[in-house]
């Protein structure tokens, strides 16, 4: 299934071998921000954020609120139920690498917080249908 969602004229979201990926319309082969979310029966690959990338302050250029559910509006409820945008600004502000897993579903485990205490989330989706509407969707 190989179809292309534009987001804006100049990203494009392709949906490639069952996996989502952000590229640039300019430059169709380069990928931007890596895989964003891949089929359940694989875990969720993340984006790779270089040393220099995750130090910067990256902000979003535009948002919008999700209208329906997916793999990846779920886990953005879930880092903004921890409270931060994304993955994104989640690895930029604990400095980490790696978001833990759920491997059957790609759905994220476990946040911590700004003020350390952690959030655990079941492997089973938790954003039900009338909190979706609340969940923002950040274009970078």
């Amino acid at each position: 299934m190989n179809s292309a969602h534009p987001i804006k004229k100049y990203l494009t979201l392709v949906t490639s071998n069952g996996c989502l990926q952000l590229q640039n319309a300019a430059e169709p082969g380069k990928r931007m921000f890596g895989v964003l979310n891949c089929a359940r029966r694989e875990p969720l690959k993340k984006p790779e954020v270089s040393g220099v990338m995750a130090k910067a302050d990256i902000k979003p250029k535009s948002i919008h609120h999700a209208k329906k559910w997916s793999d990846d509006v779920e886990n953005l409820y879930r880092f903004q139920q921890a409270g931060y945008r994304d993955e994104i600004e989640y690895k930029q502000v604990k400095q980490v690498d790696m978001v833990e897993c759920w491997p059957e579903t790609g759905f994220v485990k476990k946040l911590q917080r700004r003020d350390n205490t952690f959030y655990y989330y079941d492997k089973q989706r938790e954003c039900e249908d009338k909190e979706v509407h609340k969940v923002k969707v950040y274009v970078y």
